[in-house]
């Protein structure tokens, strides 16, 4: 008997998407060790650099989900290019910044760019990718955000200490973003579900079904948002680590968790198609918590190695999973609401990680943030099984009324 043909995942505005997605997030990356360090260089104290780093996470609490709706209401292309812009200007502005708080309320700003484009460009996708793919297609586009992470946080560390410090980065983000803007004029606004989204209300803004995969995702986005913020700080609390500095931090953590999820992605997306979604997340939160464990340990670049590919695993078997479950619980009125629900895990994780974690490394220590981090995704990990028994992992019925 002969096999139905697959439905086609590989068009000409699919691979537009993951190039447009890979270049905005190179312009955050490029920031993520550069920043840490430049305010140490600075010297802030932890509290300061948990809320200028986490700065660009409080916008977007409140602006995704409007985002979402709009997304849904075929404004997909227009969102991108607004994010674009917050991004090239507010760049533009932090070279001539040299106050702290000034700096903070940048990256306040900074948060239209990321409330706005990761949104619509995640709606875009899982509205033209076919549905018996979706895993698959959501994460080959997950794949774009860890192949800019594997490159870009190693980049901008470079360029911060050999090339001209924190402007020069600054300078090389405004160049990537214009790269990304351009390419959004190739784009085509999808056609949609053909059905006007449900009337304004907070069950469309935030679709109830999305939440509780958001809410067991918050545990990676925590992770992240800790390394991000903290790694340096880390090092620099123990004469006994040594992690060789913002290019160090770079090239042995982002790189190696940036290419764990590079490996894992595809894959998951691929299993979760065939076998469901909670089985490729269970041993993500898994390898999540065990990323966390090692760098508590972590003395030595060497160390940063196992516990960059531990996280970068969980990222990327953990994210694909939840991101194709949010949109798998929803009408199909509602991807770009899914999308958005689910990404505020990012906001409120940076936030989490920014000022009240950074309120506990100063109480107590910085190896103990990484420690809570790590308590949070084994609670994660126990929602999840409690949720799958109760019933919160089910598909949206049109989506099993479809067979897909």
């Amino acid at each position: 008997m002969l096999r139905a043909a697959r439905p086609q995942l590989w068009s000409a505005q699919y691979l537009l998407a993951l190039f447009g997605t890979f270049s905005f997030f190179a312009c955050f990356f490029y920031l993520t060790t550069a920043l840490p360090s430049e305010l140490v260089g600075r010297g802030a104290s932890a509290l300061e650099i948990g809320l200028v780093v986490g700065g660009y996470s409080l916008i977007p609490i409140f602006l995704r989900p409007f985002v979402g709706r709009w997304s849904d209401g075929g404004k997909r292309i227009l969102l991108m290019r607004i994010g674009l812009l917050t991004f090239i200007g507010s760049f533009a502005l932090m070279i001539f910044v040299n106050d702290i708080w000034v700096l903070f309320a940048l990256r306040c700003v900074h948060g239209l760019g990321m409330g706005t484009y990761p949104t619509a460009a995640g709606s875009f996708v899982a509205e033209i990718v076919p549905t018996s793919r979706r895993g698959e297609g959501l994460g080959f586009f997950g794949l774009s955000t860890s192949a800019s992470q594997t490159v870009f946080p190693m980049l901008g560390g470079l360029i911060f200490a050999y090339l001209g410090g924190f402007d020069a980065v600054l300078i090389v983000a405004i160049v990537t973003a214009g790269a990304s803007f351009a390419l959004t004029f190739l784009k085509r606004e999808p056609r949609g579900s053909g059905q006007p989204p449900p009337p304004l209300s907070l069950r469309s803004l935030i679709p109830p079904p999305a939440v509780f995969p958001m809410f067991v995702f918050l545990s990676i986005t925590l992770t992240f948002s800790v390394a991000a913020a903290f790694l340096p700080s880390l090092e620099d609390a123990d004469p006994n680590r040594n992690f060789g500095g913002a290019e160090g931090i770079g090239i042995f953590f982002f790189l190696f968790s940036g290419l764990g999820a590079m490996v894992t992605r595809p894959m998951a997306g691929r299993i979760s198609d065939i076998v469901g979604r909670v089985p490729v997340i269970i041993p993500g939160l898994i390898a999540t918590v065990a990323g966390l464990v090692t760098l508590t340990q972590a003395d030595t670049t060497l160390m940063l190695i196992p516990a960059g590919l531990l996280t970068g695993v969980g990222m990327g078997a953990a994210h694909t999973g939840l991101l194709a479950l949010a949109v798998d619980r929803v009408a199909p009125t509602q991807r770009g609401g899914a999308t958005a629900t689910f990404q505020l895990a990012w906001d409120i994780g940076g936030f989490v990680a920014g000022p009240i974690l950074a309120i506990v490394g100063q109480l107590l220590s910085v190896e103990m943030v990484f420690w809570a981090a790590a308590v949070f995704s084994v609670f994660a990990l126990v929602t999840l099984l409690y949720g799958r028994a109760m019933g919160w992992t089910r598909p949206h019925p049109a989506l099993a009324a479809s067979g897909a």
